[in-house]
């Protein structure tokens, strides 16, 4: 009989390349990885990888097996779903990417509250860059994606799901601390730190900035970072300031370390992007996590409040593309 726990295994091995991080994934121990593809090897008579130092790459016989292996699991676990569905329950493992800081920090709030409702779903949340996670939508690696921007694509579907505010952050010893709101003006004499152009920090703040006749080229760079917790801890350990999204930065706020700071006419927000396959069906999980998201109360469950109605309008999770 064929061993499905050893499939899932060398699909997450094959994507990973790496028999470590398919076990930290799959919550085993690395000799338990080793072991159940050896099994799986035997068991079909062909050498599935090829394995080069630490990393391990796809032999020609696993490469040609891996995406019915990939199938196989796909069409395995829509069957349990739907046998469970037709019983009433809502069970199964839902897969959520994220490609934006906010997304990092506010998805695990609101899988919490969902997995809470639903106890017999186990979740996952993969961090990545926009282009890998919307290739794993398209793949079915993931369920539903988040992202910082929309992009055009006939196998998927956007909708918007949150506002998120932008602000600019200071060491708690900067004199703009002492004031209630700078001039936008006074950012040219600052020194600053800032995420990558393509990142949807980066356009909110210029988006805010161009009507101020503030460009890029006049703003004084001292330092590009990739991450919005990296730029945090440069500007507490007084390099400058910078932008980030006001999620990521208000644990830091509370314990004192940095301080947010207003700026006189200027409000910096970016859109949260939802999206989901046109192409694969949606698992029973998937449906109701949509589901919530749609009407209820998001802000509220970030906020640790009872769901009080849909925090946007109906027409803000309309779909942007058809």
């Amino acid at each position: 009989m064929l061993d499905w726990q050893g499939l899932e295994v060398f699909v997450s091995a094959a994507r990973l390349e790496n028999f470590s991080a398919a076990a930290l994934e799959l919550n085993l121990s690395q000799p338990a990885v080793t072991q159940r593809i050896q099994s799986l090897e035997r068991q079909l008579g062909v050498k599935l990888f090829d394995r080069q130092g630490r990393r391990v790459f796809l032999s020609e016989a696993g490469a040609y097996l891996l995406p019915m292996a990939s199938d196989l699991i796909r069409r395995g676990q829509r069957f349990e779903e739907t046998a469970h569905s037709l019983s009433g329950k809502i069970v199964g493992h839902l897969i959520l990417g994220c490609s934006t800081t906010s997304g990092k920090y506010i998805l695990p709030r609101l899988l919490a509250r969902f997995c809470e409702r639903y106890p017999g779903v186990s979740a996952t949340i993969n961090v990545g860059s926009r282009t890998r996670v919307l290739e794993q939508l398209r793949t079915r690696s993931v369920h539903v994606a988040f992202s910082s921007a929309p992009v055009e694509h006939g196998e998927v579907t956007f909708y918007r799901f949150l506002e998120d505010e932008v602000v600019l952050i200071a060491p708690i010893d900067h004199p703009w601390v002492q004031r209630d709101v700078i001039e936008a003006h006074e950012l040219l004499h600052e020194r600053l730190i800032l995420r990558e152009e393509s990142s949807g920090t980066y356009q909110a703040m210029m988006q805010a900035l161009i009507p101020l006749d503030i460009s890029a080229g006049e703003l004084h760079q001292v330092m590009q970072l990739g991450n919005s917790e990296a730029i945090i801890m440069a500007v507490e350990a007084g390099i400058g300031v910078g932008f980030v999204p006001r999620v990521s930065a208000t644990r830091f706020m509370q314990m004192g370390k940095i301080k947010a700071i207003a700026i006189e006419d200027v409000t910096m927000t970016h859109t949260i992007w939802m999206a989901e396959s046109n192409i694969h069906p949606a698992i029973a999980p998937q449906i109701e996590f949509v589901k919530m998201l749609r009407h209820e109360d998001v802000q509220g469950m970030l906020n640790g409040e009872e769901s009080s109605g849909p925090i946007l309008p109906a027409q803000a999770l309309a779909p942007e593309f058809s």
